[in-house]
């Protein structure tokens, strides 16, 4: 193991004012590179890191990155980057992992794979997803000059300032011990523009529908994405009659701050009322703006139901308010789905996005789905959980990700059924006749830990159960440890 030498530069971490050590939450930091070797830490902090935890942190964080084809191919390092928190059980530590390449004309693919990790206790995992943004800055800001940088001692000094770094933004933190992380997800829109029924109709509570009425203030609600969660998810429902609205505005450090994501109804069927509901939408985007407020931002444009999806006037509204959204939203980023509750698809994969982009792991989600993918001949693949929410996705043209999507929902409630009659042999069903007598589609029930979930695979030549019954121990493996730290 290279060691670095110690600096003249003081390593006692910094002190509040009761002499007790915030920045004591930084255990380790880092830099692994996958040499001719193999993947071997080359420069860390505390430098009496053992020899074994160190090779355990590189071997682990670097797996995840190789095999990647743009990677192998040495196509270039751009694109080649992923964020991710891992589970290090072994040593009772998580760490905040940054996956990149460093040019290097000599080696495989003209690129040699790198990771810095910063390293924390297990107990205090939540100050990575509590200050995410934050420390992706940093972290980013170092690999880049790491990048640039060859020699071993321009990097250490890259290493040493990113720990002091580090420490200092921990000690700056009012609280970074948090048990547990807190989401906070707000439902929009004007009156009537289906954001509870949104909620009913992904929770299959159909009946809560046809009675519900218009929301009175705000409702809370909590969700479990899986039964146990690193953090505690909260749904804010705010009413959308005109006093709830002008008090949530006024009020906007209780109801508009410290938001996680958003989704914002707009009626597509309530003509008259569009320009109100775009003048509702650009008033809350300045309102979280001057909150320094920028969270991820689902547009739904409900009440797009099956029997007007051919109407002229509704195709011309659409654009209308496609171009209106994205005149205001050059700050944030905003994705726009049409929905309906007559389509519970439309539900799931509208709220399916915006739960993903509160993981930290998606990218490592789908690069793991797209390796599946390569060895399985998988032209799309979909992973989800028990209750149907898409975790993660990947597809090599739009239009079979799209259809893949679309018949999910009919696979897994066909797998069940069988499940239930028992009238499955083994612990998949396959379905031909799609496009050509070699594609054929796959559900299939995996366990991943302590989680079942389900993978629906698209095949693009014959069936070959083999293959992919050889290549799932790696794959639920490497899902095991990001969907631990999943959200």
């Amino acid at each position: 193991m290279t060691k670095t030498k110690k600096k003249n530069k003081k390593e006692k971490p910094l002190e509040n004012e009761t002499g007790e050590s915030k920045s004591n939450i930084i255990k380790a930091v880092v830099l692994s590179i996958f040499d001719e070797n193999g993947p071997a830490p080359k420069i860390y902090w505390p430098h009496d890191l053992d020899e074994s935890a160190g090779l355990l942190i590189a071997m682990k964080t670097i797996s995840l990155l190789m095999g990647d084809a743009t990677y192998q191919n040495g196509i270039g390092t751009e694109g080649v980057n992923y964020f991710g928190i891992l589970p290090f059980p072994d040593l009772k530590l998580n760490g905040l992992t940054y996956f990149f390449l460093i040019p290097e004309v000599k080696a495989r693919g003209k690129a040699l794979a790198a990771t810095i990790t910063v390293l924390i206790d297990e107990e205090n995992k939540v100050f990575f997803y509590e200050n995410m943004k934050y420390l992706r800055i940093i972290i980013d800001k170092a690999a880049t000059q790491i990048q640039s940088n060859k020699q071993h001692s321009e990097r250490e000094i890259i290493l040493d300032e990113i720990r002091e770094e580090l420490f200092e933004f921990a000690n700056e933190l009012k609280d970074p011990f948090s048990t547990r992380r807190q989401i906070k997800i707000l439902l929009t829109g004007l009156d009537r523009a289906g954001k509870s029924s949104f909620m009913y109709g992904i929770r299959r509570k159909y009946s809560e529908i046809i009675k519900s009425m218009p929301t009175k203030g705000v409702e809370r609600s909590e969700e479990n994405i899986f039964e146990e969660q690193n953090s505690q998810i909260s749904i804010w429902d705010l009413g959308g009659q005109k006093k709830y609205r002008e008090r949530y505005l006024e009020q906007s450090k209780v109801y508009l701050y410290n938001i996680d994501l958003m989704f914002f109804f707009i009626d597509i069927q309530d003509v008259e009322r569009i320009d109100e509901a775009l003048n509702l939408f650009r008033t809350i985007l300045k309102t979280i703006i001057e909150l320094d407020e920028f969270p991820p931002i689902v547009v739904c444009l409900s009440k797009f139901d099956p029997d007007i999806k051919g109407s002229k006037e509704i195709f011309k509204n659409l654009e209308i308010i496609a171009d209106a959204i994205q005149e205001n939203s050059d700050k944030f980023f905003i994705k726009i789905f049409q929905t309906s509750i007559f389509d519970h698809w439309s539900l799931i994969t509208a709220y399916s996005f915006g739960l993903s982009q509160l993981s930290p792991n998606r990218e490592l989600f789908r690069n793991q789905l797209k390796r599946f993918a390569k060895k399985t001949n998988s032209q799309a693949i979909l992973l989800l959980n028990e209750n149907g929410i898409i975790l993660s996705n990947f597809s090599k043209t739009d239009v079979s990700g799209r259809v893949f999507e679309i018949s999910a929902p009919h696979f897994q409630t066909l797998y069940k059924t069988f499940k239930e009659f028992k009238l499955l042999e083994q612990d998949f069903i396959v379905s031909s006749g799609f496009i050509n007598k070699t594609n054929k589609v796959i559900f299939k029930k995996i366990t991943v830990g302590k989680y079942n979930l389900y993978l629906l695979l698209f095949l693009e030549k014959s069936l070959d159960i083999e293959k992919i019954e050889k290549n799932l121990p790696d794959f639920s493996k490497n899902l095991v440890d990001i969907i631990h730290t999943y959200i």
